[in-house]
């Protein structure tokens, strides 16, 4: 034991004498700067370090950001204190003139946020031996709790990768791109190794690509695609906003369609082709649509073998609702289409609504009516007040001053749609409208007249509730109102000759002004029809008006109208009276949100 004890003392006695010299050696004072492996420190630095072999660093305290936080900072004395923050891999300093601490890797330092793998996925197609382009990146949904810079990477055994770099100035869930490069080297399905910021991110199920054989050969029929789904101004896009694609297949392999960016929103589609000859390929849609326009989508194929590889098809997104201004007598016959089977029509979201079988992608309208015979005050400030469209039916016959004031809101852009059956209103209208005191207006056949409508291509007559061009309409119970005078700027629907009558008329009893939103027929009754559902009324010469409950209010002909008479037996006629309204309704919507009053 006693030998023991001797020889750690000794041993004590030689550590400390090492520790003495090595400690001269290594750290030395002069002019007040201290040097540590060096005997010369540069006097304008109070410690000089210097790694001996050149092999070492040096370590400062490494605190994360909550130690960091609860560290008592004494203001006066703390200014530029230093530590390496371990949750921003940075080093800190406290600012005494910020009151805070500084990040030394810009002021935001390292961000904060989770990634939803749920709502994360590889975007574009991924072909053997296809080197990887813009299209193909990582959209990654994020929800920021602390800004600052980030960098994610996803990684594959398979040729290629993802990387990207940035900063988020925002909070919040947000979406970024992460761009792809490489190109891949085998068919098979990748799962993609996430990392955010230095840590890997674990997705159950796991983010995943598909690498698809080489191209093969196909053709499209871009004239028999259907775009599925309802489109909002600024509503993201589902799993139902599809388009389907016919495709005849004549070599097998993978396919890749997409679409151009329009308004916001694109299609793709990727997989690979088993069977050849005719077959469907699902389109799915992106994005969020920005505006109420058509939107022209150019699908791009990636078909080899040097057949069309580009074709177009049309996206409709669904337009706000618009404001009705109703004039016209309000009863069971529905002269006013504030009432009766027209309102019914015009309300069915079959027929204007927002889902995916509705005739006209539509919102709905808000009504409003004056009645029948609102005072010239009434009408201006009605007016006034900007609706999308008026609608003017039996028996409103407005005076000079009033005609004066639809005029007015025509030349602002407003859009009317007239039935009128009153020769002084009509005469009025048309002067004030056109501007011209020759034209006038006059009475013509009576109840039970048909007219032959034109064969011009117009959206009226041929609109999306059919097409009635060549086809007729039928006057109610009054008389038809001609106009004539008229020399420019208008498109004729019906003329005044009906094709039922040998007695000669001349003027015109249908237009649409080609330079304003109006639209006119000489009928006051022209909506006429007393059933309440809508359907066929039993008359030969009144109640034109046919749309049934049973089909959702969807319009359709009247298929026995008229008098007899020049070659017609009575009630061997069909008229469109309410296909017409159904077209100029559509119409009028479209002209007042592309063109109309309240257009921005």
């Amino acid at each position: 034991m006693m030998k023991t004890t001797r020889t750690t003392i000794g041993v004590r006695i030689v550590v400390l004498a090492f520790l003495l010299i090595f400690g001269n050696l290594i750290s030395q004072t002069h002019n007040g700067a201290v040097g540590i492996n060096t005997t010369t420190p540069n006097p304008n630095s109070v410690l000089d370090v210097v790694s001996g072999n050149n092999n070492k660093g040096i370590l400062i305290p490494r605190l994360n950001e909550s130690q960091r936080d609860a560290m008592v900072i004494n203001k006066p004395t703390d200014d530029g204190l230093t530590i390496y923050n371990t949750t921003e891999d940075c080093f800190n300093y406290w600012s005494l003139a910020d009151d805070e601490w500084k990040s030394v890797c810009g002021q935001l330092g390292k961000s904060v946020f989770t990634i939803d793998c749920a709502d994360s996925k590889a975007m574009g197609t991924y072909v053997k031996g296809k080197e990887l382009t813009n299209s193909n990146y990582l959209r990654i949904s994020v929800n920021v709790t602390k800004l600052g810079n980030y960098t994610i990477s996803g990684t594959t055994a398979n040729g290629y990768n993802f990387y990207g770099t940035g900063v988020f100035l925002n909070t919040g869930i947000q979406k970024i791109q992460i761009p792809g490069q490489g190109t891949p080297e085998n068919i098979q399905t990748d799962t993609i190794e996430i990392s955010a910021n230095g840590g890997d991110v674990t997705c159950t199920p796991p983010v995943s690509v598909t690498v698809l054989s080489p191209a093969g050969t196909y053709t499209m029929s871009c004239g028999n695609a259907k775009v599925n789904g309802v489109y909002k101004v600024g509503t993201e896009l589902t799993a139902s906003n599809t388009i389907t694609l016919p495709v005849n297949v004549s070599t097998m392999g993978s396919y890749t369609i997409s679409t151009n960016t329009v308004d916001g929103i694109s299609f793709s589609g990727s997989g690979t082709f088993t069977a050849t000859g005719n077959q469907n390929v699902t389109l799915s849609g992106t994005g969020r649509p920005t505006s109420t326009s058509v939107k022209t989508i150019t699908i791009t194929s990636d078909s080899q073998g040097g057949v069309s590889t580009t074709c177009s098809v049309d996206v409709i997104v669904v337009i706000p609702k618009k404001t009705v201004l109703h004039i016209g007598l309000e009863t069971a016959y529905g002269y006013s289409a504030f009432t009766g089977p027209s309102r019914n029509l015009m309300d069915s979201p079959s027929n204007f609504g927002t889902t995916a079988t509705s005739v006209v992608k539509y919102e709905g309208f808000n009504h409003i009516s004056l009645g029948n015979s609102p005072s010239s005050t009434a009408l201006q400030n009605a007016l006034n007040n900007k609706p999308d469209i008026v609608i003017i039916g039996y028996s409103y016959s407005p005076n000079t001053t009033e005609a004066g004031y639809i005029a007015n809101y025509l030349n602002k852009k407003g859009v009317v749609i007239a039935l009128t059956d009153d020769t002084g209103s009509a005469q009025n209208l048309f002067r004030s409208i056109f501007s011209d005191p020759t034209i006038s207006a006059s009475n013509g056949a009576g109840a039970g007249s048909v007219y032959a409508l034109t064969n011009t291509n117009d959206p009226v007559l041929n609109g999306p509730f059919g097409d009635v061009r060549g086809k007729n309409w039928g006057e109610d119970a009054s008389t038809t109102v001609s106009i004539t005078g008229l020399s420019s700027e208008f498109v004729p629907f019906s003329y005044a000759q009906p094709i039922n009558s040998s007695t000669a008329r001349t003027g015109i009893t249908g237009l649409r002004n080609s330079n304003l939103s109006f639209i006119w027929f000489g009928d006051g009754g022209f909506l006429s029809n007393g059933n309440a559902n809508g359907n066929q009324a039993n008359s030969n010469t009144i109640e034109p008006f046919v749309a049934p409950s049973s089909g959702g209010y969807f319009p359709v002909q009247k298929s026995a109208y008229g008098y007899g008479g020049n070659g017609y037996s009575a009630g061997g006629m069909q008229v469109q009276n309410s296909i017409l309204f159904a077209n100029m309704i559509a119409w009028a919507i479209k002209q007042a949100e592309f063109s109309g009053i309240n257009t921005q």
